[in-house]
């Protein structure tokens, strides 16, 4: 019987914040991509490090190589969700993909073991926000069903491509509180003042471990 690959994306998006690429903006001396490249179940065997727009490949480098993973330069996606998952779909091998940004330092592993989990079954496993939109920057997808859509029918966008492929898992964020009472796995850093928080919040999850 043929085993299931798993592989894992992990979008860097181009922003500076504190005069560093936003990936690599640090978090109780730790840049915060590494708090996502740490929940990354174990199964997975092939992580992806894309960059967007390719500035300071090297240091993403760096870290690649600490977590044995790669990284491949991005085009500047322009609000285009579609050329993100389609560059991810296209860039990995295993059967079955977990999306994550590097800007949700709060993401937990138990709550990204449950997304790679749900692609044994579904085509894709798209969270809901607490606003109702569906995060397809923070998901799970199963390969070949989504690039055979991608190359049908290149000219619809994200939202049409997941109706024609079908079978997708929706998750409310009420439902994924079991995870995250507070649901942190939504908190994305966008400022100085939110690397504070999510630091503080972070210190103090480690002192009640």
């Amino acid at each position: 019987m043929r085993v299931e690959r798993s592989s894992a994306v992990i979008y860097a998006k181009a922003m500076k914040l504190k005069n560093a690429e936003l990936a690599l903006a640090k978090i109780a001396g730790k840049p915060m991509i590494e708090y996502v490249l740490d929940v990354l179940p174990d199964e997975v065997e092939d992580v992806l490090i894309a960059v967007e727009n390719g500035k300071n490949l090297e240091e993403y480098e760096e870290i690649a190589e600490k977590y044995f993973a790669r990284t491949a330069k991005m085009k500047n996606l322009r609000g285009k969700v579609r050329n993100f998952i389609e560059f991810a779909i296209n860039s990995v091998e295993g059967d079955k993909l977990v999306v994550l940004p590097c800007d949700a330092p709060l993401i937990t592993r138990d709550f990204a073991s449950f997304l790679l989990e749900c692609s044994k079954k579904f085509t894709a496993t798209l969270p809901r926000s607490p606003s109702r939109k569906a995060l397809y920057l923070m998901a799970s997808y199963r390969r070949k069903p989504f690039k055979e859509a991608f190359n049908a029918h290149p000219d619809e966008d994200m939202d049409d491509i997941v109706k024609k492929v079908g079978g997708v898992l929706y998750l409310s964020s009420n439902s994924l509180r079991i995870f995250d009472e507070k649901l942190g796995m939504f908190f994305r850093v966008s400022s100085v003042q939110d690397l504070r928080k999510a630091e503080k919040i972070l210190k103090m999850k480690k002192r009640r471990s």
